[in-house]
């Protein structure tokens, strides 16, 4: 008899939190599936098994409504007939930190255990596109496998695949070609099951590199199909009957991974498999579902505000306070995490839901940042309690400041700090109306700074009021006092790698002498790197003063019409695009000093007022009024931009333009432990795809002679247009007014929403440079953009923390730090770092506290083997070109 096909049965549900439905009516169903699930498992032991998802946030969402039934799920989970795991969500990976997706898989693996048993499958179903650094992340848990369903089509070879991440890290991949549902629901009928087990094998087996076949029997929401036992016996009865050398067998996923891996051919040791390297993004046919990188935008911009309080300052502040003896705000942190890794589930931070689900999300992201706030405060405020803040300057007295870098190298930026000077005692409230709170202080007009050297620095007074601070206590109640409160501006210089400089700051009783601005002629801006000339209809002209390179054009505003939904752009067949390029726009200086000048550009523009206007050209429009900020700082390398929009126009899509100049068909744009080399032109068989393309934190196009890179907080989406110019668009809004144009969600949902009507700040900033973005050093400019340095004022102190301070350096400057925490596990600190460039690296980290011990450790901080320490502070790590590298460090 000739050899047939194994064709595995796999049951499971695909379970979007919130998507068509808010959480909660989901959470019924949820409930409901879940309830019939364990009735199922109980009185059908020919049930096998079923798959959760990946996902062990449905326990805990199905715990809260029935705690009594957790014993049920443990057992069943035990016995291996309930799979969950490995994540705690699925996210999607270009719009969240390579952090956030480590996270999921840290919070999710300790809950699985919990339970008993973590599927070791990288099961990532419906993700849109699967990033570079997911082999080395999975490779990380002791995953060797992946099953994905986006981003990757065979083009005729074999759906298994080895997946080389950019590291080199490699998994055995399969791509569920047919989707994750290609056999949802088998008909009772057994001839009817029989055709339809058939079509699937017929499909999946000339893709296939071996006997084994893969079928998944669940979808969106789906229940486990109750008489599945029933029917495989039957199908198994016709299959003998017929003589078919076909088998057909209620499977897992990891019995189907371990099947399919030990028939695979092996050539010269290696298993004999085509290698697919990078990321997978593959957009025929509209795959990747790529609109939803630019969907809600403001869920973007609030996801990176999230992100960025937790990781670089809430973790890493608190364990510097930890380690001086404040304590420990590890399970705040670790409920954060949820909340935020909660609003990273695919349709909720892709914005593909309904505006039910984008009211909810939210308030979460405000709650994230509620307590990371709170805990960076709580953390800087008891480390200035214990510097040593040095004698008080002469000219005293005098308000100390301390100014935290969260960032892993030397940094020199321009510092904004509010300082406070007291003009009368602190009262008790309630104050009586007739108390005086300014009684018995001396006011202040003016200020000078000293920096940790002592030298009298340029400062410049952006604000000066007067104010009244409430101080809180735990242990009195509050108290009012009246101050003179001032915003100010100078420049750090040298300020310690993720750590602290000290600076005081004097009364000054006159006014200093002027002295020179960095706007030296009308509508101009110079610094000693840069020049930027503001044309008359408000695009800026900039020389790069170290090599004399010009761009010119930039900053210019285009909108075109959107026909398309949440999930995708869809340039309308009558578009009209409008351009400031021909307008004339008010241009006005609003802040001119030594450390920092600013001008002002207002723009309108007409739009029409909906789709519908803007294809008829009936002449209905809207103001869109576009105001931006162009600042530039002493001494700075980039020009920073605010871009506040009022929106009032429906249907259309705004970006910002940046030519390049750049003769290069390629981008590199940061994405989670990586930067991405990408073609400006679609790949042939990309039919249908889109040219939008996800970043982090920057993208930057250069020749290797020169280039621009622009710098964005929490905007996802560019294009390098295929123009001459090489331009850079950088999305700003993207306004539709439905989910889905039927085909990617049940029914066409309106989600007026998504129209994002109203006023959004945007910042983003562009940096000329020479050579490649290796050579220049993109991403520390691109990560200092995105942390800016966070000064906090106190008391002289005679602490015993020295007033200058970096807890930890890492060198060279391509290794980056991602992470500084608690472990899970054990009373030891997480220190987690990856070479950015393909370089190898001879790593060294250098503490400003003694270790006893020091091991590398995989991503689940479980140790892999011991390290020298030298001197009790210094760590030699070597790194692999893209690696990321976790250290368990032991006090």
């Amino acid at each position: 008899m000739a050899q047939g096909y194994v064709l595995h049965v796999v049951s499971h549900t695909h379970w979007d939190r919130e998507w068509y439905l808010p959480f909660q009516r989901f959470r019924m169903r949820l409930v409901d599936l879940i309830d019939h699930l364990l009735d199922l498992l109980d009185r059908d032991p020919e049930f096998r098994c079923f798959h959760l998802d990946g996902q062990t946030l449905l326990l805990e969402d199905y715990l809260e409504i029935r705690p009594e039934n957790e014993e049920r799920l443990r057992r069943h989970i035990r016995e291996g007939r309930l799979l969950i795991g490995p994540w705690y969500q699925q996210n999607d990976g270009f719009l969240v930190s390579g952090e956030a997706t480590i996270r999921s898989l840290l919070i999710g693996h300790r809950i699985a255990r919990h339970f008993g048993g973590v599927m070791k499958v990288g099961y990532l179903p419906n993700q849109f596109g699967n990033i570079s650094q997911m082999p080395q992340i999975l490779r990380g848990f002791g995953i060797e496998s992946c099953i994905f369903g986006r981003g990757f089509l065979p083009n005729g070879s074999c759906m298994e695949f080895i997946w080389q991440g950019a590291d080199g890290s490699r998994v055995l991949a399969n791509s569920l070609v047919f989707s994750y549902s290609n056999l949802a629901r088998l008909p009772e009928e057994p001839e009817e099951a029989l055709a339809e087990l058939r079509h699937a094998r017929d499909l999946l087996a000339p893709l296939a590199k071996t006997r084994h076949l893969l079928l998944m029997n669940g979808a969106d929401h789906l229940e486990a199909q109750e008489t599945l036992s029933a029917i495989l016996e039957a199908l198994r009865a016709r299959l003998d009957a017929e003589g078919s050398p076909d088998e057909v067998i209620h499977s897992s996923l990891p019995q189907f991974v371990e099947a399919v891996r030990a028939e695979i051919p092996c050539k010269e040791g290696r298993q004999d498999l085509p290698v697919v390297t990078g990321e997978l993004r593959t957009d025929r046919d509209r795959m990747v579902l790529a609109g939803t990188l630019s969907a809600r935008i403001d869920l973007k911009q609030e996801n990176w505000r999230s992100q960025t309080l937790l990781e670089k300052w809430a973790e890493p502040f608190s364990v510097w306070a930890w380690l001086a003896g404040s304590a420990d705000p590890h399970a705040a942190l670790r409920y954060a995490w949820k909340l935020l890794l909660q609003n990273q589930t695919q349709n909720a931070i892709c914005g593909s839901s309904i505006d039910e689900v984008y009211d909810e999300m939210m308030p979460r992201f405000r709650q994230v940042q509620q307590i990371a706030e709170e805990v960076t405060e709580r953390s800087l405020g008891f480390l200035v309690e214990r510097i040593h803040t040095g004698p008080e300057p002469p000219g005293g007295p005098a308000a100390a400041l301390v100014a935290f870098n969260p960032l892993p190298f030397r940094r020199r930026e321009c510092i904004e700090a509010v300082v406070e000077f007291p003009l009368g005692p602190p009262r008790r409230m309630p104050v009586a109306p007739e108390v005086d709170l300014a009684e018995g202080g001396p006011d202040v007009s003016e200020v000078q700074v000293v920096d940790p050297a002592g030298a009298i620095i340029p400062v410049q007074v952006l604000e000066n009021r007067l104010a009244t601070r409430r101080i809180l206590s735990g242990n009195d109640l509050p108290h009012l006092q009246s101050v003179r409160r001032m915003r100010i501006l100078f420049a750090g210089e040298d300020l310690p790698a993720c750590g602290y400089a000290t600076f005081h700051i004097l009364p000054a009783g006159v006014q200093p002498p002027p002295m020179q601005t960095l706007s030296p002629s009308l509508h101009a801006l110079e610094n000693a790197s840069l020049r930027v000339d503001i044309a008359p209809n408000g695009s800026l002209h900039v020389i790069d003063k170290d090599t004399g390179r010009e761009y010119g054009g930039l900053l210019v505003f285009e909108d075109g019409g959107d026909a398309g939904d949440l999930y995708h752009y869809v340039q309308p067949v009558q578009d009209r695009v409008f351009t400031t390029l021909g307008s004339a726009p008010r241009i006005s200086l609003v802040e001119d000093g030594p450390v920092r000048s600013t001008y002002c550009i207002e723009h309108t523009l007409m739009l029409p007022e909906n789709l519908k206007a803007r294809t008829a050209g009936d002449g209905h429009t809207m103001p869109c009024r576009i105001t931006s900020y162009i600042a530039l700082c002493i001494d700075s390398q980039r020009v920073e931009v605010t871009t506040v929009v009022e929106n009032q126009a429906c249907d259309h899509r705004l970006r910002v333009l940046f030519p390049t100049g750049a003769h290069t068909d390629l981008s590199r744009a940061e994405g989670p432990f990586d930067v991405l080399k990408r073609p400006a032109a679609l790949p042939a068989e990309w039919i249908g795809g889109s040219p939008c393309r996800p970043q982090h934190s920057f993208v930057d196009v250069s020749d290797g002679q020169r280039g621009i890179a622009i710098l964005n907080q929490g905007l996802p989406e560019y294009e390098v247009k295929r123009d001459v110019d090489r331009t850079i668009a950088l999305t700003l809004l993207r306004c539709v007014g439905r989910l889905s144009d039927g085909d990617d969600a049940p029914g066409i949902d309106p989600t007026p929403g998504a129209q994002c009507l109203g006023r959004h700040v945007f910042r983003y900033a562009l940096m000329p440079h020479a050579g490649s973005w290796e050579a220049a050093r993109i991403w520390e400019q691109a990560h200092a953009f995105n942390a800016p340095i966070r000064p906090v004022q106190t008391d002289q102190a005679d602490g015993d923390l020295p007033a200058n301070a970096s807890f930890v350096e890492i060198r060279p400057a391509h290794l980056v730090l991602s992470a500084i925490k608690r472990a899970e596990d054990e009373d030891a600190l997480v220190l987690r770092f990856y070479n950015i460039t393909n370089a190898n690296a001879a790593g060294e980290v250098i503490l400003h506290f003694p270790i006893r011990a020091a091991y590398r450790a995989n991503l689940n901080e479980e140790k892999a083997q011991p390290l020298d320490v030298n001197d009790g502070r210094r760590i030699r790590v070597p790194v692999r070109g893209k690696e990321i590298v976790t250290l368990l460090l032991y006090r």
